[in-house]
């Protein structure tokens, strides 16, 4: 698998928004790895490293459990940006180290043959404590460095 993209990031509650390119290389092999490299190219001027492992369970025709990980490094280009963060208060150096990993399970169901509704739920963590320090400020309430969210998406093919 190769892939490559634009994402235009509109976000609200910040000073601007952001644009990142990115590149994503993967093998269909087991656990399907994959390597993914994000490069913000506005805003925040940073890398982000992805490596991820995959497996789907088919439960029937229709459904299928999809479980997947992930673990992240970044890099980034501007202190002022994105910095690391020291017993809450931001510093003048560039975060550089492990950041969070992702546990993922999700449930598609193919409600028809080109509409497919799929619940998924997530739980993040840092993977060091520059990560933890950085989540934790960064968070709604200055204290969670864990998340756990979950959503459901409805797919149409054309």
């Amino acid at each position: 698998m190769r892939e490559a993209g634009y994402i235009y990031y509109a976000l609200e509650g910040t000073d601007a928004d952001t644009q990142e390119v990115f590149l994503s290389l993967g093998l269909d092999t087991f656990l399907s790895p994959s390597l993914t490299v994000y490069k913000d190219i506005s805003e925040y001027p940073s890398w982000y490293f992805l490596l991820g492992i995959s497996h789907a369970f088919e439960i029937t025709e229709k459904v299928s459990l999809e479980l997947s990980g992930s673990i992240s490094y970044l890099l980034s280009d501007d202190a002022d940006d994105y910095y690391e963060v020291e017993n809450g208060v931001p510093t003048d150096t560039e975060f550089e180290n492990f950041h969070d990993g992702v546990i993922s399970a999700s449930l598609p169901i193919a409600v028809t043959k080109y509409m497919t509704i799929t619940p998924s739920l997530s739980y993040t963590f840092p993977l060091s404590s520059d990560a933890s320090d950085e989540m934790e400020y960064r968070s709604f309430k200055g204290d969670d460095d864990n998340f756990v969210y979950g959503g459901v998406t409805l797919s149409m093919a054309f």
